[in-house]
């Protein structure tokens, strides 16, 4: 079938004259939010492709906002605080909005308390801020404090934090080594930096960075280097107004303690199964919890709803021009609010759903991790077996020779006993 064929077809099932006759602009326009609600329906139809991830309205008491893991392994010690002096660089401030700028700065920085394991890594920054500041600003105004530029990185330059490929390139540009993507740059996540405090002219800044299906590595120095310190002093400058930019030159570094360099993990292995169809993969404690990996046959997919215009769209070749995100969008706009489509859209969401926690010997509970990091995903394949994995908040703290996971999906239980393994 010819294109035209293909144009014909396309203007007598769903009226492409109608299409045509929007303004061109706003086809072309990007529609973040649609095009991204139209790729996660895809998603979701085409098994072996999705991620899923539990959420919990969980409050959890640490500032670093690690979940009860992280704040378990905290609590026995599992935090270091460090004994520096402050990085100090004669700085500007210059607000962005009105090109305005104050010289003469006296800023300071050092790392106050510090935790890495794993996965995660977090600093305390205590920033003093020069009198002179406050002619731009009122301390106890600021809203917001960020670190556009901030690099991470340690010893052996294995880069932890660096925001994008292009400014990990930079970096190893100007410290003259080879970069290499691949093993030494880890696209760390971000989670925040928070302030935790304001007194007088110091800041308390909390930073933490994360990674997901990797590992740090163990690293024994991690060195800090910025220019840019990005303040707002009310709600709105978050999109920009009045962004008050505070630049200069501070490089600093931690030495990690031996607890944290020398950390070590300690598998487990499943020991038995109350349900055969539910089996747990992989099993590994860590300081700030446990990760757990399992397999087990998930519910069948409602059939998908669809239209004759919908049928005929996923009909057409690949590589059509016609097959575009922004003629389907066109297409299922009214349909997204049917009944019928809803309803398929809850069937579906609530196949990823079921209840999950792990108890150890001594009858406590530990539930899923609500962390820094994302957690409670997987993907279901061809055959419907949902591959799951997850850590939840037991701790070296809390294991015990035996843990029991505790699984119901959708009214099918099952108890899975894993035993620590013997490390040889």
């Amino acid at each position: 079938m010819g294109k035209q064929d293909i144009y014909d077809n396309l203007a007598e099932n769903i009226g492409i004259e109608n299409f045509k006759r929007i303004d061109k602009k706003k086809q072309n326009r990007k529609d973040f939010f649609q095009k991204i609600l139209t790729v996660i329906i895809c998603m979701v139809s085409i098994t072996g492709m999705v991620c899923a991830k539990d959420i919990s309205i969980k409050i959890y008491d640490n500032v670093y906002g690690g979940g009860n893991g992280y704040g378990k392994a905290m609590s026995e010690g599992y935090i270091e605080k460090v004994e520096m002096d402050d990085n100090i660089s004669n700085s500007i401030i210059e607000n962005e909005e009105t090109g305005e700028i104050i010289e003469d700065l006296e800023t300071k920085i050092k790392v106050e308390e510090f935790i890495m394991d794993d996965f995660s890594l977090s600093a305390t920054f205590d920033i003093t801020l020069s009198d002179k500041i406050k002619d731009a600003v009122k301390i106890e105004d600021i809203w917001n404090v960020s670190f556009p530029d901030l690099v991470v990185y340690d010893e052996n330059y294995n880069v932890l934090r660096s925001d994008t490929p292009s400014a990990y390139n930079e970096f190893c540009k100007e410290k003259n080594i080879e970069p290499n993507e691949e093993e030494k740059w880890f696209g760390s996540g971000e989670n925040g930096p928070l302030i935790e405090s304001k007194d007088g002219n110091h800041l308390k800044v909390i930073f933490n960075i994360y990674i997901g299906g990797a590992y740090y590595p163990k690293s024994k120095k991690i060195n800090f280097e910025l220019t840019e310190i990005a303040i707002s002093n009310k709600v709105e400058t978050m999109q920009g107004n009045e962004q008050l930019s505070l630049k200069g030159d501070w490089k600093f570094s931690v030495d990690v303690p031996e607890k944290m360099y020398n950390r070590s993990s300690i598998p487990y292995i499943q020991k038995s199964t109350s349900n055969k169809d539910f089996n747990v993969t992989k099993a590994t404690v860590y300081d700030t919890g446990m990760d757990i990996s399992m397999k087990f046959q998930a519910d069948k997919y409602p059939e998908r709803p669809s239209t004759p215009e919908i049928d005929f769209w996923n009909s057409l070749p690949k590589d059509d021009e016609l097959k575009s995100i922004d003629i389907l969008n066109y297409i299922q706009k009214d349909f997204r609010k049917t009944p019928e489509y809803k309803e398929y859209m809850e069937k579906s969401s609530k196949i990823w759903e079921f209840e999950k926690y792990l108890v150890n010997e001594n009858g406590e509970k530990f539930e899923m991790t609500v962390g820094n990091r994302e957690n409670g995903g997987g993907y279901i394949d061809e055959n419907g077996i949902y591959d799951f994995y997850a850590m939840f908040d037991l701790t070296k703290y809390d294991m015990t020779d035996k843990i029991t996971l505790h699984v119901n999906y959708h009214g099918r239980e099952a108890d899975i006993i894993l035993e620590k393994a013997e490390v040889k």
